[in-house]
């Protein structure tokens, strides 16, 4: 089984600290919402943001839903060797049923995290389909206790991912760390993963998610065709 988790995504709810900005005071009007019950979007809160610290990497909750559209349309997701979890910067985990079909438009997946915030859970059909604790990654991985963690990064082990999916094939359980920010390294220091890197060029997380189970699938698909 092989784990991927998106970790420190940000993906948050507008802080309260500029929750009167008047930008996002006009789209909690228009939407009929409160400020702090909408998720924090740089597309349309730049302006706001400008006061935030670590502004530039902040409201970017379109590299988790492509990164997550990416892993839960594979054919590794749909063989259900694959797990998917998103970890955001607030130390919260979202744990996803591998049969979740999440939307498409980035309008409709805001408005679906924003209901998973308010709820904590979305159900369908007595199936728990997300559902959000407060939780860092540590704990996260002591939970799954893979037999291999790697986190992608820049780091200075260099292995080409054909590479490192015939290795993590060989473990009965792995996990695989993916950054969900924009830009920079990880804000963590997390000593229980190895790190390594994969091109010699920072990827976008959903071209990093879609290398790692391609590969994944056909070193296990290899390795079952073994007499």
């Amino acid at each position: 089984m092989l784990h991927v988790v998106i970790a420190e995504a940000e993906v948050e709810l507008i802080p309260k600290s500029i929750a009167r900005h008047p930008v996002i005071r006009r789209e909690a009007r228009r939407r009929r919402r409160r400020a702090e019950q909408m998720l924090l979007d740089s597309s349309l809160h730049h302006t706001a943001m400008r006061s935030l610290s670590e502004a530039s990497r902040r409201g970017r909750p379109d590299i988790a839903h492509y990164t997550l559209l990416t892993l839960l349309e594979s054919p590794l997701n749909r063989l259900g060797r694959l797990r998917c979890y998103l970890h955001t910067r607030n130390d919260e985990v979202v744990f996803i049923h591998p049969e979740t079909r999440l939307p498409r438009a980035c309008r409709r997946f805001r408005g679906l995290m924003e209901k998973l915030f308010a709820e904590r859970r979305i159900e369908s059909d007595n199936a728990v389909l997300l559902e959000l604790k407060q939780m860092s990654l540590p704990q996260l991985v002591e939970q799954l206790s893979p037999e291999r963690v790697v986190l992608l990064s820049e780091a200075e082990r260099r292995l080409e991912v054909w590479e490192l999916a015939r290795e993590l094939a060989l473990a009965e359980s792995a996990c695989v760390i993916i950054g969900g920010f924009p830009h920079g390294d990880y804000r963590g220091d997390y000593p229980f993963a190895e790190r390594v890197s994969i091109f010699p060029e920072p990827l976008a997380a959903w071209s990093v998610a879609s290398e790692v189970v391609s590969h994944y699938r056909r070193c296990i698909a290899a390795g079952e065709a073994k007499p």
